[in-house]
């Protein structure tokens, strides 16, 4: 596995059963779950680079790539998704949906549209609180009563989410849930498990599919018997949530 930034590509070094195929990761090479991933791919004979989520990654070092797979969603991670898209080299996620899902307005819109409820949300600030957010899914945490892009009605849920990700491995779908205090509280910590809801993840997948991607994570709130979907991850860690076998799976299917 090598790392790489713009400038040359560093000296290839022969795995056992290497194949002349590449694979390309947005993220540190020590990521606590991708590192693993990699691990596993070069395992399976494939040569892994690591690209620097924080530059964009040049033509030719896309166009060497079996599949690139975006990890990070930074501004920089997604417009090598669009480059890579555009020069045909297959990716895992989809340019297009990555793109659509970076938008704060446009991910409710597609979270609506596979039937979650989702909080109001508007350019001016609402009469009764509120949450403040970023416009795009980078730089700033969900803020109560603060200043932002765009203001959310505030939903009175219990402060606790419900974090789905959801993995496709070409076979079926893999789906964990973590329950992390609310960043609107303080800083989010992992305090547990929780079954997943079938319906939730039919409606993750039906997103999933509808947008051409593999992999995504949803924040859930429950408001006494309600459910709301409040954000949409496209590239999110997976730490904490066992999946590493499930995307190392996905990823091999798409160079299958």
């Amino acid at each position: 596995m090598s790392r790489s930034s713009e400038g040359p590509e560093p000296p290839r070094e022969p795995n056992r059963g290497e194949t002349t195929e590449r694979i390309g990761i947005t993220c540190r090479p020590d990521h606590d779950v991708f590192s693993t991933v990699a691990a596993r791919l070069v395992e399976r004979g494939y040569a892994v680079t690591f690209f620097d989520a924080e530059r964009p990654v040049s033509q030719p070092l896309l166009t060497d790539l079996a599949l690139f797979v975006s990890k990070s969603t930074r501004p920089a991670s997604v417009e090598s998704l669009l480059r890579a898209e555009r020069a045909g080299v297959p990716t895992w996620n989809s340019a297009t949906g990555v793109a659509a899902c970076v938008s704060r307005f446009s991910q409710l819109c597609l979270l609506a549209g596979v039937g979650f409820a989702v909080p109001d949300a508007s350019r001016s600030k609402p009469a009764g609180r509120y949450v403040a957010k970023n416009l795009y899914h980078w730089n700033m945490s969900p803020e109560l009563d603060g200043e932002g892009d765009l203001y959310e009605e505030y939903l009175p849920a219990e402060p606790i989410d419900y974090k789905y990700y959801v993995v496709d491995d070409g076979e079926r779908l893999h789906a964990r849930v973590l329950r992390a205090t609310s960043k609107l509280f303080g800083e989010k910590r992992v305090v547990g498990e929780a079954d997943p809801v079938d319906d939730h993840v039919d409606r993750i997948g039906d997103l999933m599919r509808r947008l051409g991607m593999r992999a995504v994570g949803v924040d859930l709130v429950r408001v006494d018997d309600d459910w709301y979907a409040v954000d949409l991850n496209p590239c999110p860690s997976f730490r904490d949530t066992g999946l590493t076998d499930a995307l190392a799976a996905s990823i091999l299917d798409c160079l299958r």
